[in-house]
């Protein structure tokens, strides 16, 4: 039986055609997936998103929480990228009215569950653009739309980078070091504070600590900064304080990023 001999260029259409099949075929593995994992509100968002080049794929859950949940993601120009889904049905949410409240940039926000969850992806992405600008190292934001928050993959190869909780930290004092400096570049030139921070809230990427989980973090005109910037020292400090690092002491490190003695108030606040 006669064959006929296939020209280069041939071959080169026919590739492109199995390519693009492969392709399609991915793209309805990827939409099933959307469509078991997620409701359909939050799979129509992801689409959405794909549609408008930011999101070529999405893979497997980084990590699970109470107010939200991670994937992996692979962008159109093949980087990894951490996309961060908040639940819309869980009562989390109720306890963090006093994160918002306070604060200018969030004035006249509405308080039902799915304004507020909105609303709190959307301090998450200003607060991670905020801190991004001021140099302090956090997952890069890319865009936000309702409960879906889209940013950097701190990681490699899709393996996530360990909390320091998680990780062989060699020099603690070298990172204990690293952590202070970013609060107080936080404090001055972000005006910000954490208000959660601590070794759950903390990855250990090439070395160095990276921020995550800020959507809590306040600006210092927030009247309830100050109590939050001294849990965020106390809780760092115990951490250390237990590698054996020789660490500042609460009072004196509040009274350096500040300029003020913390008062009782201040050091006694307790929050849900």
């Amino acid at each position: 039986m006669y064959v006929k001999k296939m020209s280069d260029k041939e071959i080169d259409r026919l590739d492109v055609k199995v390519d693009q099949e492969r392709i399609r075929e991915k793209d309805r593995n990827t939409l099933k997936v959307i469509e078991s994992v997620f409701d359909f509100q939050t799979s129509m968002l992801i689409v959405k998103l794909m549609n408008k080049g930011i999101i070529k794929d999405i893979g497997f859950c980084v990590s699970t929480g109470k107010e939200a949940n991670v994937y992996h993601g692979i962008g159109y120009k093949g980087e990894e990228l951490a996309i961060k889904i908040y639940r819309t049905t869980t009562a989390e949410f109720k306890r963090n009215w006093m994160y918002v409240e306070g604060d200018p940039r969030f004035k006249g926000y509405k308080k039902g569950t799915y304004a507020f969850i909105y609303t709190w992806a959307r301090k998450e992405f200003k607060n991670l653009k905020r801190m991004n600008d001021a140099k302090i190292r956090v997952p890069v934001p890319i865009t936000v739309d309702k409960n879906v928050l889209v940013m950097e993959f701190i990681g490699k190869k899709e393996k996530s980078a360990p909390l320091i909780r998680e990780a062989k930290l060699k020099k603690p004092h070298k990172i204990y070091g690293q952590i202070i400096d970013f609060i107080f570049k936080l404090y001055d030139d972000a005006t910000m504070v954490h208000a959660d921070l601590s070794e759950y809230n903390i990855l250990f990427f090439n070395k160095k600590p990276v921020f995550i989980d800020v959507s809590q973090s306040v600006l210092i005109a927030h009247p309830y900064a100050p109590a939050f910037l001294y849990r965020d020292i106390q809780n760092i400090n115990r951490y250390f304080s237990g590698l054996r690092v020789d660490v500042i002491q609460d009072e004196e490190l509040y009274e350096e990023i500040t300029g003020t003695v913390p008062n009782p108030k201040i050091m006694s606040m307790e929050f849900m």
